[in-house]
């Protein structure tokens, strides 16, 4: 009997143990920080970064935000991809869309974040006495034009429709005097570093630098509503990620939106 006795309390005791340990490792995972992933649109590079700790302060939070910012369309294809992304916030209705087709945002969490307008701005060396943008061709001469790639960067999108609008994007496209980059803020610090005389960007990406200066603001006419809608990512509907996006429509968040040159609806 004393052989079955052992056994029995040895079992016993590695329950508990198991149980006890079990116990340590839940309760770990209790107090772990929850992460909340976003990927966004280059654009909202700082008015995120600025959300992102206003919200934490408010709401007294001790989430650790992680944070990706690039072209929409690159964004969305890692999402697609499988990238730990609770929200994406895209600078184009297409991409939010494109996931929400393939069944990668959450049922009724997509809204709209902000709107914005597409500027052509000019470097410190650029020739800016011709007549812009109807003259965006002769003024440009030798040197050249960034603009975002347009199949994944929206305001390369934009930017197409809108020279296309003033019939001018065959005749610089043509010519190759357009320099292409994989997203807006690279297009900005093109132009600020006069790598090219002019480029292409949203309002609020000229509002963020003294080095470039805004030669023509496109008419909203000339191209695609310039919608930026948020949502959030299937399975990802965490605490802190649907606090963060009801904390999006307050007062207070869409007040720092619009100090960024954006436009809430």
């Amino acid at each position: 009997g004393g052989f079955m006795k052992r056994i029995i309390s040895g079992f016993i005791r590695f329950i508990t143990l198991s149980a006890f340990a079990l116990m340590i490792l839940s309760s770990s995972t209790l107090y772990a920080q929850e992460k909340v992933y976003i990927y966004a649109a280059a654009s909202t590079t700082d008015v995120v970064k600025e959300l992102i700790n206003s919200y934490k302060k408010g709401a007294k939070s001790k989430a650790e935000f992680v944070t990706s910012f690039g072209s929409s369309g690159d964004l969305a294809r890692q999402i697609e991809a499988g990238a730990d992304a609770n929200i994406f916030i895209s600078a184009d209705t297409k991409w939010a869309k494109y996931l929400d087709e393939k069944k990668l945002v959450e049922k009724d969490t997509t809204t709209n974040f902000a709107s914005n307008a597409l500027v052509l701005v000019a470097s410190p060396k650029a020739d800016i006495k011709k007549k812009l943008p109807d003259q965006l061709f002769e003024a440009i001469g030798e040197g050249y034009l960034a603009m975002g790639d347009p199949k994944p960067v929206p305001a390369g999108k934009y930017g197409q429709e809108a020279l296309s609008n003033h019939k001018l994007w065959d005749k610089i496209s043509g010519a190759k005097k357009i320099a292409f980059y994989p997203d807006v803020r690279k297009v900005l610090n093109a132009v600020e570093t006069s790598q090219a005389d002019f480029g292409i960007v949203y309002k609020t990406d000229a509002k963020m630098s003294s080095k470039v200066k805004v030669v023509y603001t496109f008419k909203k006419e000339s191209h695609s509503p310039i919608d930026y809608p948020v949502c959030v990512v299937t399975g990802k509907n965490t605490g802190e990620a649907a606090a963060f996006l009801k904390f999006l429509k307050k007062k207070e968040a869409k007040k720092i939106i619009e100090k960024y040159g954006f436009v809430v609806k």
